[in-house]
């Protein structure tokens, strides 16, 4: 029996590394290997090729004609979206989007299911708030028109801008979950190690780590921060310029930006770390399975309280959360976790009752193939 073909729509893919990139890499990869035949459509936004093969996925990138914040605009890129559409038996999209909406209304809704990661959230300006309100409006469009709705956490959802008007849709998968595991690692036992991994971009809120970091520092003279993340092929731009002035006016000693690490890298960077912090700020940062892969490498978890980004900790008990946007109190949750590290470790013991990929790759499947 031939398998169903399946298109998956989003703007930016691999070399490209975000949340969402991540999420419907593995997510096509997964599919490839189930037998599936996967075709992604993103935007050509590094000169990369046109077309190629990536781990069995064949992959579209369409020329871009022009950058407006974070996203991109391209003609080709709903032409191909319709030409790919009509050959898949599903359409699988993946938002944020601008071209969500008109995309949606080329694709038969019978065979269109979203995959909805967040709502957008920029910076106040007169020019992000017509960007926001249209993008909210083309993700209502096309969201109205899907099948089914899959996020990450109906934690996220129930209090999103736009997917908590469609709540009879929605269907929580969590996220695929790559293979860390914890090594050992050859370190300083007088060192304490607190640790980001993510984009240096505003919304991490890597700004209210770096100020807790100085709180903790008084009290803990032993801590170091160890942040690792790319900070030069970032759409819409990194603020690790300003990352680095705030620190080197403020005489902070012992942080450091490890920058892109390699795959291979990563278990190691995990295994490292006394414990990981992900000290997001607003509603970009909808689930973060960073904090998962930290976790598979015993290590625990300090995270925002954010919809989405909070059920990780909830649910395993292998942390503490923290006050967004709020350095004291990241700080203390970070000192707390250190000084019952042993306590919140033994938490991890229950991990893939909660997340694993065996649960993720049923979900998903189940949400396209039904």
């Amino acid at each position: 029996m031939q398998k169903n073909k399946i298109l998956i729509i989003l703007n930016y893919y691999v070399p490209y590394i975000s949340g969402v990139t991540e999420y419907a890499r593995l997510a096509a990869e997964m599919l490839v290997e189930k037998g599936y035949h996967v075709d992604v459509l993103a935007s050509n936004h590094a000169n990369l090729p046109s077309r190629e093969v990536i781990n069995g996925v064949h992959v579209y990138r369409a020329r871009v004609l022009l950058r407006i914040s974070k996203g991109v605009l391209s003609t080709e890129f709903i032409r191909l979206a319709r030409m790919l559409s009509r050959k898949a038996d599903i359409v699988n999209m993946h938002l944020p989007m601008l071209e969500s909406g008109l995309i949606s209304l080329m694709v038969d809704k019978n065979k269109l299911i979203t995959m909805y990661q967040c709502d957008v959230n920029l910076p106040p300006s007169l020019l992000n708030r017509v960007i926001t309100k249209t993008m909210d409006i083309s993700h209502s469009i096309c969201l109205g028109r899907s099948k089914y709705i899959t996020v990450t956490s109906i934690d996220y959802a129930e209090h999103s801008r736009v997917a908590a008007k469609y709540k009879d849709k929605l269907i929580g998968l969590t996220g695929p979950i790559k293979n860390y595991h914890r090594i050992a690692v050859h370190r300083d036992n007088k060192q304490v190690v607190i640790g980001f991994c993510g984009r240096i971009v505003e919304e991490k809120g890597i700004d209210v780590l770096i100020k807790a970091f100085e709180v903790i520092k008084q009290k803990m003279p032993q801590t170091v921060l160890k942040i690792a993340g790319d900070y030069k092929g970032v759409a819409g731009g990194s603020i690790y310029p300003s990352l680095k002035k705030y620190i080197e006016s403020h005489n902070i000693k012992d942080v450091t930006f490890l920058g892109k690490l390699k795959e291979e890298e990563m278990s190691s960077f995990f295994s490292g770390l006394d414990v990981f912090v992900l000290p997001s700020i607003n509603s970009l940062e909808a689930y973060g399975m960073v904090q998962v892969e930290a976790m598979e490498c015993g290590t625990p978890v300090v995270a925002s309280d954010l919809y989405g980004v909070r059920t990780i900790v909830k649910n395993t008990g292998a942390g503490l959360i923290s006050k967004a946007r709020d350095y004291e109190d990241l700080a203390n949750c970070i000192m707390r976790v250190l000084n019952n590290r042993e306590f919140y470790v033994n938490k991890l013991i229950h991990l893939s009752d909660y997340y694993s990929n065996s649960l993720w790759e049923k979900r998903y499947i189940d949400a396209l193939i039904r």
